[in-house]
C-alpha cells in the first residue's frame, strides 16, 4: 500500500514537471519570435516557414512511430482539416499578431481557448454550460480586457494593438476548433500518431503558403535568425508538445491545464527580462483574473 502511494506521488511529481516544462517551452515561443523581429527585417510567414522546416522531421517520425491501422479516407480528410485549423491557421495568425502586441498580451489572449472550447461544445454538440464554466469565461475575458486596456493606453500605436489582439484572438479560435475536432478522433487514432500527422500536414500548408507568397531567396537570413528558428523548433515546438503529452499521460488533461496556467506568468517575466516589456499592476491583475478563470474551468 505504501509502495502504491509512493508510486502515485512520483507519477504526479514527474507529470507536473513535464507539464511545467511544456508550459515554459510554449511561453518562450513569443519571446523568441519578438527577438527575431528585432534582429532582422523578417516577416511572420518567413520565420514560421523556418520553424516548420526544422521541426517537421520530428513530427513525421511521430506519425510513423505512432503505428496503428490504415486510415480511412474520412480520417485522412479530418486530419488534414485539423492540421489546417490547429497548426497552420493558428500559428499563422499568432506569429502575425506578435508583430503588433507584447508577448504578455499575446499569451493571455491565447489562454481564451478553454472558454472558446466550452462555447463551441455548447453550440455544436448541444452541451449545456454550467454556471461555473460561464463564470470562468467571464473572469478570463475580464482579465484580458484589463491587460488589453493597459497595453492600449501605453502604446504609441493603438491601432497596431487592436490589429495584433484581433489576430491572436483568431489564432485562439482556430486552436479551439482544433481541440474540439481532435477530441472526437484522438482515442481512435492515438495521440502520438494524431499529433505527428496533423503537424506534418500543417507544415505542408505553411510551406505552400510561403512558396506562393515569397521567393525562396527569403529563406536566406542572417545567422542569428537561423539560431532563433532552431530554438523555436526544438524548445518551443518539439519538446513542449512531447512534455505536454507525457504530462497528460500521467496527470490527465485537467491537471495539466492547471499546471500550464503558469505559462502567462513565465511569458510576462521573460518579456520583462529579454524584451524590456513593462510589468504593471494592471497587467498583473488581469493575469490573475485569466488564471482564475482557467483554474475554475479546470478544477473539479
Amino acid at each position: 500500500m505504501v509502495d502504491d502511494d509512493g508510486d502515485a506521488r512520483r507519477k504526479i511529481w514527474i507529470g507536473s514537471i513535464f507539464a511545467a516544462l511544456g508550459a515554459l517551452g510554449f511561453a518562450v515561443k513569443a519571446i523568441l519570435i519578438k527577438i527575431a523581429y528585432r534582429t532582422a527585417p523578417i516577416d511572420s510567414t518567413t520565420i514560421l516557414a523556418l520553424r516548420v522546416l526544422l521541426s517537421c522531421p520530428a513530427f513525421l517520425l511521430m506519425a510513423w512511430h505512432g503505428g496503428g491501422e490504415a486510415l480511412s479516407r474520412r480520417d485522412k480528410f479530418i486530419l488534414l482539416w485539423l492540421g489546417f485549423n490547429g497548426y497552420y491557421l493558428a500559428s499563422f495568425f499568432d506569429f502575425w499578431g506578435l508583430q503588433y502586441v507584447t508577448a504578455a498580451l499575446e499569451r493571455l489572449i491565447l489562454f481564451t481557448y478553454p472558454g472558446i472550447v466550452l462555447l463551441l461544445n455548447a453550440l455544436w454538440f448541444k452541451r449545456a454550460l454550467k454556471l461555473r464554466e460561464c463564470a470562468a469565461v467571464l473572469l478570463s475575458w475580464m482579465g484580458i480586457g484589463l491587460v488589453f486596456y493597459n497595453d492600449l493606453a501605453n502604446s504609441p500605436q493603438p491601432t497596431a494593438v487592436w490589429k495584433g489582439a484581433a489576430l491572436v484572438f483568431v489564432s485562439s479560435i482556430t486552436y479551439a476548433i482544433y481541440l474540439v475536432g481532435s477530441g472526437r478522433v484522438i482515442n481512435r487514432i492515438g495521440s502520438v500518431r494524431l499529433t505527428g500527422i496533423v503537424v506534418s500536414a500543417a507544415s505542408g500548408f505553411i510551406a505552400a503558403h510561403f512558396t506562393l507568397t515569397h521567393p525562396l531567396s527569403d529563406l536566406r537570413q542572417p545567422a542569428p535568425i537561423y539560431w532563433i528558428a532552431l530554438a523555436l523548433a526544438i524548445f518551443s515546438t518539439i519538446l513542449p508538445i512531447y512534455f505536454t503529452s507525457e504530462g497528460i499521460k500521467r496527470l490527465g488533461a485537467n491537471r495539466v491545464s492547471i499546471v500550464a496556467s503558469v505559462g502567462p506568468v513565465f511569458t510576462i517575466w521573460l518579456g520583462h527580462l529579454f524584451l524590456n516589456e513593462a510589468v504593471t499592476l494592471t497587467q498583473l491583475g488581469g493575469t490573475a483574473l485569466v488564471l482564475a478563470g482557467v483554474l475554475l474551468v479546470s478544477l473539479r
